[in-house]
């Protein structure tokens, strides 16, 4: 089932329907949230508030501007920045002598955090179109190459094929970066 008839779908007062983009996409934004440096709790914080975020805005949702997933990831990111910068805002101060466990990244860590998402995020759109879909059908949303080759319309050498050039290039692109 396709994400533009299950918003359909949601749109048309089924909400029961939105339940399917949870069950779709709650393993890949999770993957995502680990990326930025959310775990547990916090983790499952930031995606359950996404998927709300989503349902709620879901008419303001263009197909023609970006792919759903990409729509989505935008919500998670940016909460995940504001989950950050609130977190930091709300860290006691330490009293003298008094050492203060923090789950927050120091500023640093969240710049290169947030810098690494952003070249992770580059990568994936810098992917043709058939590699992204691909690589995304198989790696994010963890269906079998057959799946895929069904979805996609090719066969399974194809799918493979696909990833492992997706694979490559990203790890090309973000190997650029780094120097």
């Amino acid at each position: 089932m396709h994400d533009a008839f299950i918003i359909q779908q949601t749109l048309a007062g089924n909400q029961q329907a939105f339940r399917l983009v949870v069950l779709r996409y709650q393993r890949p934004l999770f993957r995502f949230l680990g990326l930025l440096g959310f775990r547990g709790a916090r983790a499952e914080d930031v995606a359950q508030e996404t998927f709300l975020r989503a349902f709620k805005a879901l008419g303001s949702f263009d197909p023609a501007r970006a792919a759903f997933s990409t729509w989505l990831f935008t919500i998670a990111r940016r909460l995940a920045i504001s989950e950050w910068r609130r977190s930091q805002r709300e860290e006691p101060t330490p009293v003298a002598g008094e050492r203060v466990s923090s789950r927050a990244p120091d500023p640093a860590e969240h710049a290169l955090l947030v810098e690494r998402a952003q070249r992770v995020e580059n990568a994936l759109r810098a992917l043709p179109e058939q590699l992204r879909s691909t690589f995304f059908l198989s790696q994010l949303e963890e269906l079998s190459l057959e799946e895929v080759a069904e979805l996609e319309g090719c066969a399974i050498g194809t799918v493979k094929s696909r990833v492992f050039r997706a694979r490559e290039q990203l790890r090309l692109a973000l190997a650029e970066e780094e120097t």
